[in-house]
């Protein structure tokens, strides 16, 4: 009785205010109006005993009652992690709706992107913590693995109609899966148990393996990495069969073109993030890491200045490089200031001399900022 009342009293206490209710609800309205209920093609007959609801209207009421009666929870399992308390609700409820109200095959992809996302970032949290163990980084892998399917399952689904918006996709995944390896390989190195930074370094190094694996398959190819029984870890990928090449070469330039285009936008979107929190964590950091993350900002906009162009040789190469590099910086920004006390930065190997002064590249070769891991 004691453990449901204690449960009781906390679940009052997570209770929304009422402004953050009205605002939370603004938001649901908003996104009902820009993703409009579509008439079923079934026929129901109601009757007084039995009213029918449609999927998605069922969504939007379970949302409701989440965010009216219980949003408190559903809210601050949101920081959850394996482990918590909350962490089932953030599992079983919370992703269970964000991908209910993803329709678009995009917006499958970018969901799916994002769980796999929330399963690194968990990883890190417990990496920095040191209580990352066996157990739990299998059920992340897992559970990772899963979105990662469906993230190539809605590339391959859209790569022949929309070449572009694949390109995209994968890019932005393989950023994603660079960054966060990177980061928690950092976090191994830090961690004070043993079992703790053994997983960390472990499930590093299998990020990595299914980034380079997209990387050398591209778009429409399916990863998975698992375990085998010696420890090892293998990486499978099915790769599918290439029906839409296209035979003109001035079609593969327009296509490249789209590319480079979409991807500058990310990358200079992302960039930007990176420097508000950059920004904002200027006063706390010294005068030598200040200079090198100023370094590599600028290194990776003149990347991507680089790559823009008609013509400009290499150009789709650089700018995934581009946007590898500014995801990575602001993965390490966000986690500098998640993580206080903790020296991430600077992250990634930009040369720069002792005033601060940054040495770049004269030759014409896009370097990739992130230092790789070693298998």
């Amino acid at each position: 009785m004691k453990f449901f009342s204690q449960l009781k009293k906390d679940a009052q206490d997570l209770r929304l205010s009422k402004p953050e209710r009205e605002a939370m609800l603004l938001a649901l309205e908003q996104e009902m109006q820009a993703n409009p209920l579509t008439k079923s093609p079934f026929m129901v007959t109601p009757n007084s005993y039995f009213t029918y609801v449609a999927p998605r209207s069922f969504v939007a009421l379970t949302l409701v009652l989440v965010l009216g009666l219980g949003g408190g929870s559903a809210l601050a399992a949101e920081g959850a992690v394996p482990g918590d308390f909350l962490y089932a609700v953030k599992l079983g409820l919370n992703e269970h709706v964000h991908a209910a109200l993803a329709t678009s095959v995009e917006a499958k992809a970018s969901w799916h992107a994002e769980a796999a996302e929330r399963r690194m970032k968990e990883a890190e949290v417990l990496s920095a913590q040191g209580s990352l163990t066996a157990a739990i980084k299998s059920d992340l892998e897992s559970n990772l693995d899963e979105h990662a399917k469906k993230v190539a399952e809605a590339v391959g689904a859209v790569e022949q109609e929309d070449p572009v918006l694949a390109a995209d996709i994968a890019a932005r995944f393989e950023s994603s899966l660079a960054a966060h390896s990177a980061l928690i390989a950092r976090l191994s190195t830090e961690a004070n148990e043993e079992e703790s930074r053994r997983e960390a370094g472990d499930f590093a190094r299998s990020l990595k393996e299914r980034e380079r694996t997209l990387a050398l398959g591209g778009a429409g190819v399916s990863i998975e990495a698992k375990r085998d029984h010696s420890g090892a870890i293998a990486v499978k990928t099915f790769a599918k069969q290439d029906a839409t090449t296209l035979s003109a070469s001035i079609e593969i330039q327009d296509a490249d073109d789209a590319v480079i285009a979409r991807l500058g936008k990310n990358a200079s979107t992302t960039l930007e993030k990176a420097e508000v929190r950059f920004e904002a964590l200027k006063d706390r950091l010294s005068a030598s890491t200040t200079a090198r993350v100023k370094a590599q900002i600028k290194g990776v906009r003149k990347q991507i200045q680089k790559s823009q162009g008609d013509g400009v040789e290499g150009g789709k190469r650089i700018i995934e490089n581009a946007l590898k590099d500014a995801t990575t910086i602001n993965a390490f920004l966000e986690a500098e200031m998640q993580f206080e006390g903790r020296a991430l930065l600077p992250s990634i190997d930009v040369e720069v001399s002792s005033n601060g002064e940054h040495h770049e590249e004269e030759n014409d070769t896009a370097v990739p900022l992130v230092k790789p891991l070693s298998i």
